[in-house]
């Protein structure tokens, strides 16, 4: 079990106290680097020699499980002493009635996990020594389970950690995020899941999130200092029924925030017709590049950009082991959605390498299996399952290995409103993972350093002499794709970036009654032209189902 998980994103300065001695014990430390590689990470068996402050403590049940009384007490006041101000502690207590254990006590073995310390008993001692507990959760842990344990239960058996976190300086807001999710395969993960991981690691931060299928529950809790509500692509049908949740989470004292990170007019008419609602209903709008938000601030002049970024650094590629092979032919990948088009223009080209290199090049194709098939390569492979929504998607664990396959990963991207409103992102997944982009010079000149951190194209004949250049010059490959990794490295980790987040939605919280009054103002304009309803007075609205 590791618990990077729970660890903010944003500490540079950790001490993990493990209790063991155990050569083939995991650390959390691996997993956490990747998210924050500048983290000066230290693991100790105990405090015996550890010098300085850190800004989170992490400790593990062998080191405090047993502990009571005053070594408790004690315990606790010398951890507290090695906790910078603001600091967090963590604590990981074995369930005590947890498998490991009940399959000792089967095969008459002591139990290996011989704890006395509960959660409550630690929330006690916390308290005692003027800390206070900020939330306490349960972890799974993934375990064989025999089949003798089963068969004690009627249900698997409950295998889980409890886990505490607790502070000295108690964080003067608390914060709810309910996210509603519109879109869930393609963009959620990264522009909604992925943030809402790195805030749920802050210890004063709570998240919800839920599809829009289901009826919004929101809450009514007044111990939340800040309450903001995302709606991520929602598919609104009418003006009528923007106003509706827009009157739902304002009298609940919500920061109202719509996400949006592709350009409205591939639903023109669908937004046309309900007003634009999406975006004028609610306090503020946040989206992916600048190019997009210049666009979404005729409709609501509250408009912030947040880039893409990776949540976690992928381990550098291994290129010494990689050119050993010396016959291994050069791949070159297309993954992308919504650019056939680009595909098929470059067709003719990719055919003539095929013809002309033969066995020195090999080609993936992600998830799109028309693309493959018109592909007149014998070196070509197919990355996706057709069983798995029509092969059009595969999960982002496959993606990421088949750019980390792949020498070159060509990026076309058509001159067009919707396409100047995309993000980098493909550029740093690929930067990320090791293979060297060739991208067209539609949103890529703009991230792309030219022959540093990759190459770009303006036709096709530039096409053609740089991926000429890239599949036989292996150290130029090489060169390029480590500086950029390095620039992802440094700039465009979600640990680097997630906190702009947070103080974006406090400033805006902050300024809640002008936001306020000018939401109603542009609703109100729109009402006698759009809405189909008398509402009478606002405040008296909720959506169907709540």
């Amino acid at each position: 079990m590791t618990f990077e998980e729970f660890i903010p994103a944003k500490t540079k300065s950790l001490l993990e106290l493990t209790g063991k001695t155990d050569e083939n014990f995991e650390s959390t430390e691996e997993k956490f680097l990747a998210v924050q590689p500048d983290c000066k990470y230290k693991v100790a068996e105990n405090l015996s020699g550890v010098e300085g402050k850190f800004e989170v403590i992490l400790t593990e049940s062998p080191v405090i499980g047993k502990l009571e009384g005053n070594e408790l007490d004690d315990f606790i006041k010398k951890i507290s002493e090695k906790l910078e101000p603001h600091g967090l502690l963590i604590f990981a207590l074995e369930n005590l009635a947890f498998a490991e254990n009940i399959l000792d006590i089967l095969k008459g073995l002591p139990p290996k996990y011989k704890l006395t310390l509960t959660r409550a008993e630690l929330g006690d001692a916390l308290k005692k020594s003027g800390i206070t507990v900020m939330k306490s959760m349960t972890a799974s842990r993934q375990i064989e389970v025999d089949e003798k344990i089963a068969e004690l239960s009627k249900d698997n058996p409950k295998i889980f950690m409890y886990i505490v976190t607790a502070m000295k300086d108690i964080p003067e807001k608390k914060v709810y995020i309910h996210t509603v999710i519109g879109e869930s395969i393609v963009c959620a993960p990264l522009r909604v899941h992925a943030p809402n991981a790195f805030f749920r690691k802050e210890p004063n931060v709570f998240v919800k999130w839920q599809p829009m299928t289901e009826p919004y529950k929101i809450t009514s809790d007044e111990t939340f200092t800040e309450k903001i509500f995302i709606g991520q692509r929602l598919s609104l049908n009418t003006f009528d029924e923007g106003r509706k949740l827009f009157d739902l989470v304002d009298r609940a004292g919500y920061l109202a925030v719509a996400e949006m990170d592709d350009h409205p007019n591939l639903w023109q008419k669908s937004y046309e017709d309900n007003g634009w609602i999406n975006f004028v209903g609610v306090h503020a709008v946040q989206t992916s590049t600048e190019y997009l938000a210049e666009y979404l601030r005729q409709y609501n002049p509250v408009v912030k950009v947040f880039a893409n970024h990776l949540p976690k650094l992928p381990k550098p590629r291994n290129y010494d082991e990689e050119f050993k092979n010396k016959k291994r032919p050069v791949t070159i990948l297309f993954a992308a959605l919504n650019r056939d088009r680009e595909f098929l223009d470059l067709l003719p080209v990719l055919n003539q390498f095929a013809k002309d290199y033969g066995n020195k090049i090999a080609f993936k194709i992600l998830a799109r299996s028309n693309l493959y098939e018109k592909l007149e390569s014998k070196n070509k492979s197919f990355v996706g399952d057709l069983n798995y929504y029509d092969g059009q998607f595969v999960s982002y664990e496959r993606y990421e290995n088949a750019i980390r396959e792949s020498d070159i990963a060509i990026l076309p991207l058509n001159d067009s409103e919707f396409n100047r409103s995309k993000s980098d992102l493909k550029f740093i997944e690929c930067a990320g993972n090791g293979a060297v982009v060739l991208a067209s010079d539609v949103v890529y000149p703009g991230v792309v350093e030219e022959g540093k951190t990759g190459f770009i194209y303006g036709d096709k004949k530039e096409f053609v002499q740089k991926l000429k250049m890239l599949i036989s010059s292996p150290d130029k490959r090489r060169k390029v794709a480590e500086e950029a990794y390095k620039y992802v490295r440094y700039n465009r980790l979600m640990s680097q970036h997630y906190t702009e987040r947070l103080e974006w939605y406090s400033e805006l919280f902050a300024r809640l009654p002008e936001l306020h009054k000018a939401t109603r103002e542009r609703i109100e304009k729109l009402a006698p032209k759009f809405s189909k309803e008398n509402f009478g007075k606002h405040g008296e609205i909720l959506i169907p189902g709540n």
